[in-house]
């Protein structure tokens, strides 16, 4: 059975671009636009994988992470950061609260493609 990804972010065109990288290679994906659709989608479902922008209109997504962590159903689901923000304190903030990987854009296909088979493996 292929992986269940959820990409959430902002941009629609990056996020078009990461659903074909990651269609490409057999994954099921979905995408959502703001964190608090992250948290309407995941309140239902469950997946194996969020690629989480930070820098969000509504809800950043260090907040999103920190429901996510807090709500049993979803606690244990890997969070990957996907972000511009380049800056230590916003990294260090990522990872205490949870992310499992912090990769900043722009990145290549083969780097976000690597990481997720990481992930996955290590999650399963």
């Amino acid at each position: 059975m292929a992986k269940r990804i959820l990409i959430v972010d902002d941009d629609p065109l990056l996020c078009s671009l990461l659903k074909m990288t990651l269609v490409r290679e057999g994954y099921q994906t979905d995408t959502v636009y703001s964190g608090q659709a992250a948290l309407d989608y995941l309140a239902g479902r469950t997946v194996d994988l969020v690629l989480l922008d930070i820098m969000m209109a509504d809800l950043n997504g260090f907040d999103v992470l920190r429901h996510l962590k807090a709500n049993p159903e979803s606690s244990e689901t890997p969070v990957v950061f996907l972000t511009a923000r380049v800056d230590a304190i916003s990294q260090k903030t990522g990872m205490d609260i949870g992310a499992v990987e912090y990769l900043t854009k722009p990145i290549t296909p083969d780097a976000l493609l690597e990481c997720v088979q990481t992930v996955l493996a290590s999650s399963s």
